[in-house]
């Protein structure tokens, strides 16, 4: 059964990727909006995760039908296709994702915000450009723990929190876990082989909790608040 999942997924998820990839390009050629572009990749997201044999499972909580900044707990580089939202989303990547073949291109058709980690500068504008993005309609989706892990919760990287107080734009927390903490990407593990890992599983599911939205003018109290939330709402916390 694992030789048969590899021989059609794999084939069906290149091309499939291929296939949304080229049509969310030729789409931003032509002048289409973020939207249509985002339900490209929406369409393409339900058929990855219904081939994949994920289902999302909401625990609490409703997606969020109003622009804001979606932060999550991290499990790996998939937690992108659970998350539910009314708006589309913008994502903020780290600058070596220029170097994955496919997922780059991918990135580059929705606007995806790049940023060098260890420049403070590109820092500081990366998370400018996704707070402006709300006033465009997009709700901008940020790991504030910069890396993922197996359980629990990190502490924070709190740029984006001050972010948000200094130009008063919501945040929406949720929280995601695996039925299998095994299927996250920590540590040096190879995209490719986790990718393969993912073809092989029969089926998962992913568990999400959505909270209702956080602001004030205060980051390091939005930092706090936030943390102590997604704390909470973690089975394994």
């Amino acid at each position: 059964m694992v030789i048969f999942r590899l021989i059609y997924r794999i084939p069906v998820f290149i091309i499939s990727c291929l296939l949304a990839i080229g049509l969310a390009f030729i789409a931003k050629l032509l002048g289409a909006s973020i939207k249509i572009r985002h339900g490209i990749y929406s369409v393409w997201r339900k058929s990855f995760l219904f081939l994949m044999g994920i289902k999302i499972k909401v625990k609490s909580g409703l997606k969020p039908e109003f622009a804001a900044i979606l932060m999550g707990n991290h499990r790996s580089y998939a937690d992108v296709l659970f998350i539910l939202s009314g708006t589309p989303t913008v994502f903020l990547s780290k600058a070596e994702i220029k170097k994955w073949p496919i997922i780059y291109q991918a990135a580059q058709a929705l606007d995806t915000v790049f940023v060098q980690r260890n420049d403070k500068e590109s820092r500081s504008n990366a998370r400018k450009d996704l707070a402006k993005s709300i006033s465009r309609g997009l709700s901008p989706v940020v790991f504030p723990e910069g890396t993922t892990s197996y359980s629990g919760l990190l502490d924070f990287n709190p740029g984006m929190f001050y972010t948000a107080a200094q130009m008063q734009v919501p945040i929406v927390p949720f929280v995601i876990e695996y039925s299998d903490p095994e299927m996250a990407w920590v540590g040096k593990e190879k995209f490719i082989p986790h990718l393969l890992r993912m073809f092989m599983r029969p089926k998962w599911h992913v568990d999400l909790t959505i909270g209702d939205a956080f602001s004030g003018d205060n980051g390091e109290k939005l930092s706090k608040d936030v943390h102590a939330w997604m704390q909470r709402n973690l089975t394994n916390g």
